[in-house]
C-alpha cells in the first residue's frame, strides 16, 4: 500500500471520529459550569423536620459582621526618604556583546572603530582591539538585506568561544564606549 494512501486513510479515520472528540471536551466544559455554579452560592441550610401543622417560627436576620475602622486620612509620608540601593558591581559572567549578526554598522557602534580592514574573498574581515585583546569579525554577503553581515569572528585567533574570549569582547566594547 502506498504510504500516500495510508496517510489518507488514517486522515478519513480522523475525520469520522472528530463529532465524538469535540463533543468530549463540550461536555466537560458544560458540566463544569454546574459545579462553578455550586462552588460560587453557599448550599441551603437544610431546615429541621416540623409538622405541618406547626406554625414556622420566625428567623433573625443574620448579623453583620463588624468592620475594621477606617483611618480618617492617609497616614503622612516620612520625612526622609529612604537612600537609594548601592550601585550594584558589573557581573564578569554576564554574557559579552554580540558579534554574529552584525552588519559593518552594528560592529562599529559596539566596538568601536576598527583597527584593520581587509578584503579576503568572499568575506571582508574588521579586526578591533585593545592592549592584548583582538577581535577579528568576518562579513559576508547577504543577498536578502543587500548587505555584509558577520557569520563568524575570531578573538586573539580562537574561534572558539570561552571565558578569554568573552572577557576580551567586553573590554573591547567597554572601551569603545569610552571614547
Amino acid at each position: 500500500m502506498p504510504p500516500v494512501l495510508r496517510i489518507v486513510q488514517s486522515m478519513h479515520r480522523l475525520v469520522r471520529r472528530l463529532p465524538f472528540l469535540l463533543a468530549l471536551p463540550a461536555a466537560l466544559l458544560l458540566s463544569g459550569c454546574e459545579l462553578l455554579s455550586s462552588i460560587a452560592s453557599p448550599p441551603a441550610a437544610s431546615a429541621p423536620a416540623t409538622p405541618p401543622s406547626a406554625a414556622p417560627a420566625p428567623t433573625a436576620e443574620p448579623a453583620a459582621t463588624p468592620r475594621a475602622p477606617v483611618p480618617a486620612r492617609k497616614p503622612a509620608a516620612p520625612a526622609v526618604a529612604p537612600p537609594p540601593p548601592p550601585a550594584l558591581p558589573e557581573v564578569e559572567n554576564s554574557a559579552p556583546p554580540r558579534v554574529v549578526g552584525l552588519n559593518r554598522l552594528g560592529l562599529i557602534q559596539t566596538y568601536g572603530l576598527p583597527v584593520a580592514e581587509r578584503e579576503a574573498p568572499p568575506a571582508r574581515i574588521m579586526e578591533f582591539g585593545i592592549g592584548d585583546c583582538r577581535l577579528a569579525a568576518y562579513l559576508y554577503f547577504d543577498t536578502a538585506r543587500n548587505d555584509f553581515y558577520t557569520l563568524q569572528y575570531e578573538v586573539n585567533g580562537q574561534s572558539a568561544r570561552n571565558a578569554d574570549t568573552d572577557r576580551c569582547l567586553t573590554r573591547i566594547s567597554r572601551d569603545a564606549n569610552r571614547r
